[in-house]
């Protein structure tokens, strides 16, 4: 999950002032759109699929971008949780824990209303760990997501965020080798459709 519009200013800057380049924001989502499965293998190849019956994932992000007009470049920060909803006591509720870093693209527009409507493309790195899944060790692999933005002005230097998109990774990792057959690779693959809202504060 992550952040961000672009575009020119929602006003204009006033007369003898610098245009405010650069921006911070903070978002919070939490969706149910999320489809996701991992796989570890036993000893000799016996694969074991685990994926959650009624995932719900909560997620937190924060980004710094700077801005040339209709183009904004940043980075980002991105914490998910996802667990199952359904899980009993006999189980861990707990699906995924996920930690990364994107940089950020985005392209977008201010209307006459001083609405920002933007899309923004990340690409980056994270980390997975699966509690509940014995076979799925901590392990990296790649982000990424194409975001739709609408940001609202609410102060001359502060916005209210929301967003929308598509969110992909794919992790893997080796499990410790044992007896004469090595195991593959383990592999948790998802992909989720964030709903966010947060704060933009732009300097």
């Amino acid at each position: 999950m992550a952040v961000h519009a672009s575009g020119a200013e929602p006003s204009a800057p006033a007369r003898g002032t610098q245009p405010r380049k650069h921006s911070l924001s903070a978002s919070f989502g939490l969706t149910p759109l999320y489809a996701g499965v991992a796989m570890g293998y036993y000893d000799g190849g016996g694969d074991a699929p685990h994926d959650p019956d009624g995932p719900v994932l909560l997620g937190l992000s924060g980004d710094y971008m700077y801005s040339f007009g209709l183009v904004r470049l940043g980075v980002g920060l991105r914490y998910a949780h996802t667990w199952d909803a359904w899980a009993r006591w006999t189980r861990s509720a707990s699906f995924a824990h996920e930690l990364g870093a994107s940089a950020l693209l985005s392209l977008g527009g201010t209307t006459r209303s001083g609405v920002e409507i933007a899309a923004t493309l990340g690409l980056g790195m994270g980390r997975a760990w699966m509690p509940d899944f014995g076979l799925f060790p901590p392990s990296f692999g790649g982000i990424g997501e194409l975001l739709f933005s609408a940001v609202i002005p609410v102060h001359p230097d502060a916005d209210l965020l929301l967003r929308t998109g598509l969110n992909v990774a794919l992790y893997m990792g080796n499990m410790t080798q044992e007896g004469e057959w090595p195991r593959p690779d383990a592999y948790l693959l998802r992909a989720y459709m964030p709903l966010e809202v947060g704060f933009r504060k732009r300097f």
